[in-house]
């Protein structure tokens, strides 16, 4: 019986010392890496934008050295970025292989390590943007401690990979500053949308995305109101830098959220007076349906009860209204409720009612339209 304590000790001991001695090689050899310098200058002509799908032995050998779940990082130096991207995602199958021929070999190019997150929201729900990027953030932050989050959308391509897909500190960093659709610059003053970036204690800081922007459209404006209320930086990449190819598509009928102008208005005033903590990473309650590690990206797939979310959000003040036109459910702003809950949103309001500056945004989102619709006639 001692003889075999003895022989169970010893072998405890000699396997403790042999982890021990792999860790002390892991770290050495880790040490013995310098760290990866990747700039601008060096990054010229080092990435070719094929916007075509190109053939499946083709896309392969692309992704040949990416692991499974669309994890990469360098061997030859160590990377000092670790960077989630994260991709809303529904019924977008050729747009985001595109977008995957692209990234990967983009991502590469600057020595980062890297996974890319494809997140997608079960039918028959309406579309939740905003939702998606949050869930996309928690679930990314539960498998690694990732240093930069990016938000991109899967029909914009990145034309130029000396932009850095980096986030600096304490600032948001807006990636597609220049899409072609808007003739290489930026939409207007305000616009965030297409790609952006943030360090993981700015987006907690922000309390991340609006969940109750239903379908496309609104959740950027709102996030802008969202870094203002914080006092948070917004840079905006170089015009030649931010340059984006946005790819061709056709919206379903009803894509868009009428009153989603109205909501951002109201939160901008909301997040002024009360701060972001009151909907947001705070307020996420999904039901992971699905996570499948992809070769090329890991997917997740979620489920919410968006009319449950609705009545909570903004301590209940949103109403339900019915649109004939395409058949589904629209929300709009209860606003004698909203002023009993919140009064001083109340007083924002009144004084800024011939405030200059909102007749200014009111103009900027009508060129807006009127820019969109002019790009989508050329286009077809």
């Amino acid at each position: 019986m001692k003889l075999l304590s003895f022989f169970f000790a010893f072998s405890i001991v000699n396997l403790v010392w042999i982890v021990a001695v792999h860790r002390k090689i892991f770290r050495m050899a880790a040490k013995s890496l310098d760290i990866c310098i990747v700039t601008e200058e060096n990054l010229e002509n080092a990435f070719q934008v094929n916007l075509g799908l190109l053939p499946i032995p083709n896309r392969t050998e692309l992704f040949k050295e990416v692991a499974t779940g669309g994890r990469w990082a360098p061997t030859s130096c160590k990377p000092r970025d670790h960077v989630a991207i994260i991709i809303p995602y529904r019924d977008r199958q050729e747009h985001l292989d595109i977008l995957l021929q692209n990234l990967h070999p983009f991502l590469q190019s600057q020595k980062c390590h890297y996974q890319i997150f494809v997140i997608e929201q079960a039918h028959p729900e309406p579309f939740n943007t905003g939702y998606a990027k949050n869930i996309g953030f928690v679930e990314a932050s539960a498998m690694f401690d990732f240093t930069c989050y990016i938000f991109q959308d899967v029909d914009k391509i990145p034309m130029n990979n000396s932009l850095l897909y980096t986030c600096p500190p304490d600032k948001v960093f807006h990636f597609a500053s220049a899409e072609d659709r808007y003739h290489y610059s930026l939409l207007y003053p305000n616009y965030i949308g297409g790609a952006i970036g943030f360090t993981p204690d700015t987006f907690k800081k922000i309390n991340g995305f609006a969940n109750n922007f239903i379908r496309w459209g609104g959740d950027d404006d709102d996030l802008f109101h969202r870094i203002v209320a914080q006092k948070v930086p917004i840079e905006h990449a170089h015009t030649h830098l931010g340059m984006y190819r946005v790819l061709n598509h056709t919206h379903p009928p009803g894509y868009d959220n009428k009153e989603n102008f109205k909501m951002s208005q109201f939160a901008s005033k909301l997040y002024k007076q009360y701060g972001t903590m009151i909907d947001g990473l705070n307020t996420l309650n999904y039901t992971r349906l699905a996570t499948e590690y992809r070769p090329t990206y890991t997917w997740i797939k979620f489920n919410v009860d968006q009319n449950s979310m609705m009545k909570t959000v903004w301590k209940g003040i949103m109403d339900t209204k019915y649109d004939k036109e395409v058949n589904n459910t629209y929300w709009a702003i209860n606003y004698e409720r909203a002023h009993e809950m919140f009064p001083k949103v109340k007083k924002e309001i009144k004084r800024k009612t011939r405030d200059p500056a909102l007749t200014f945004l009111r103009k900027i989102q009508q060129q807006r339209k009127v820019r969109t619709k002019s790009a989508n006639s050329q286009r077809h």
